[in-house]
């Protein structure tokens, strides 16, 4: 059995919460580095917070002659450290006492972290990644607790969505649970290939299902090579709110008009889609006894549903909603190349229509399974301006759909732009590098497990290291994500390579010219 390594000694004004120590000469220690401390019987865990060097002979005065005098060989370092806790019968406790001065601290071993990092097998713990300078400990994060929802926020190109790809992982190898994701930049699109760098190409796996919905007439992702279908959405299965957001702001007039022509349409009983609508407007404007200000109204009504239809149709079929809760499968929902009001408007309506068969099957694991939402662009279909049909749907969803079996996951690099309300049903943060104060004064004020030191370490982590915080993690921990096995779609293109392949192309084609 390998010996403890003595790293200091406490010194005074020690408390229950967090207590300095002097660092054994000829060490150094990271800062957020694990180290343990016997308190009154017991071994307990803490966090090295701040790590500062010091020299009682050293000032301005002595100038070149610290080298020359030798006065370096006074110095030491001096660390600050947070009290995490101890475990007792497997639950992780608070001391009611400060470490006494002069107490040695050592370095906490792996076997010991670890132990603090297992998880609760009846919690189903997946493993998201492995402690920043202990890469032998993995972290694992507890599905049962996405109960309370999660939030992964970071700045452009700050890794979130490759987090988020790592967890579906997590949840799709390890579980029989379906995830949807609703994919605003198509960078879920490639998980069903696995990248293999000893080969140096890719394969499909047959791990877990993916499909690839689009809606009809929505530009489509070249070398897609997972199962694609169409997001079959149709007018009579979406509110009258829907309806309007995809068309976009209309008069008072006109909005009375279009739902009414919506509500005789629903009391035929009869499957319609957008194809028929238009055809109603047409046939109402070739009316010889209407009034010309009306023909007006509904040739502008006219106008902005065939602009709808040349991006998406809105089919008189429907895809039936179970669809997407089939078991170990991932099912994005692709809207990618689509205008924002339409992206809005798809993602309002798939959360409602996901939120409304929970509640009415809630209890037929069938019909129902507990089901993981992934939302991307969270900043924007979430707003603060809770006018908007998505932000009202998904504050609904995230407010109840827990107590159905929907856990909800949102993505954003803009958290301060999401709705307040909205916000304060997170319970779980994964978060990696924010630059920006107003988001990260936004997340400190959300969460009531993101302390203030938490939100000081965001400006520094470096690319792939996220914070973890909430119920959903053993103890707050920064961490390396976890390498992903599928392919991620999200990543920014390499302009060399790219460059490469231009050059190649001119190349053949002058040599085939000549």
């Amino acid at each position: 059995m390998m010996s403890k390594l003595k790293v200091g000694t406490v010194l005074d004004r020690a408390s229950p919460f967090r207590f300095p120590f002097k660092v054994e000469k000829g060490l150094s220690l990271p800062v957020h580095e694990y180290v343990t401390v016997e308190i009154e019987g017991r071994t307990v865990l803490a966090e090295v917070l701040d790590v500062g060097a010091r020299n009682p002979l050293v000032s301005e005065s002595l100038g070149g002659y610290v080298e020359e005098w030798g006065v370096e060989r006074f110095g030491y370092e001096v660390a600050v450290a947070e009290v995490l806790g101890y475990l007792d019968k497997g639950r992780i406790m608070r001391p009611k006492y400060a470490p006494k001065p002069n107490t040695p601290v050592f370095r906490a071993d792996t076997d010991i972290l670890q132990t603090f990092y297992r998880g609760d097998k009846d919690r189903i713990p997946v493993h998201l990644g492995t402690l920043i300078h202990r890469g032998d400990v993995k972290v694992p994060v507890h599905l049962q607790d996405l109960a309370f929802h999660l939030g992964i926020f970071a700045q452009t190109r700050g890794g979130k969505s490759y987090l988020a790809g790592a967890l579906m992982e997590g949840i799709l190898l390890n579980t029989h649970f379906p995830v949807v994701v609703i994919d605003i930049h198509g960078d879920y699109v490639m998980m069903d290939r696995i990248k293999d760098d000893e080969k140096g190409g890719e394969y499909q796996h047959d791990d877990f299902d993916v499909v690839v919905y689009y809606p009809p007439g929505a530009p489509r992702i070249n070398g897609v090579t997972a199962e694609v279908r169409e997001l079959k959405i149709s007018p009579k299965q979406m509110t009258n709110e829907a309806v309007m957001t995809l068309l976009g702001h209309l008069g008072e007039l006109q909005s009375i008009e279009v739902r009414r022509i919506l509500s005789q349409f629903r009391e035929r009983g009869r499957p319609f889609g957008l194809r028929d609508v238009i055809g109603e407007i047409e046939r109402r404007i070739e009316d010889e006894s209407l009034r010309s200000d009306e023909r007006r109204r509904l040739a502008s009504i006219l106008l902005r549903l065939e602009e709808v239809e040349e991006e998406v149709q809105l089919p008189a079929e429907e895809t039936p909603i179970q669809e997407f809760l089939r078991p170990k499968t991932l099912s994005v929902i692709c809207l990618r190349g689509l205008r924002s009001r339409i992206q809005d408007a798809y993602t309002g309506i798939i959360v409602d229509l996901l939120f409304k068969n929970q509640v009415k099957n809630y209890g037929d694991v069938v019909k129902a399974p507990p089901t993981f939402l992934f939302v991307e662009e969270a900043h924007r279909v979430a707003s603060a301006n809770r006018s908007t049909y998505a932000s009202k749907v998904i504050s609904t969803a995230i407010r109840e759909g827990a107590k159905f079996g929907l856990y909800m996951c949102l993505i954003s690099q803009r958290p301060r732009s999401i709705d307040p309300d909205t916000m304060a049903n997170i319970g779980n943060y994964a978060v990696l590098r924010i630059t920006n104060a107003q988001d990260q004064n936004m997340i400190e004020n959300a969460s009531e497990s993101f302390s203030h030191r938490l939100i000081k370490d965001l400006p520094a982590l470096n690319q792939g290291e996220a914070v973890l915080v909430g119920p959903f993690v053993p103890l707050p921990a920064i961490v390396n994500v976890t390498e992903r096995r599928t392919v991620h779609h999200g990543t920014t293109p390499d302009l060399l390579s790219m460059e490469m392949k231009i050059r190649e192309h001119i190349e053949r084609a002058r040599s085939e010219r000549w």
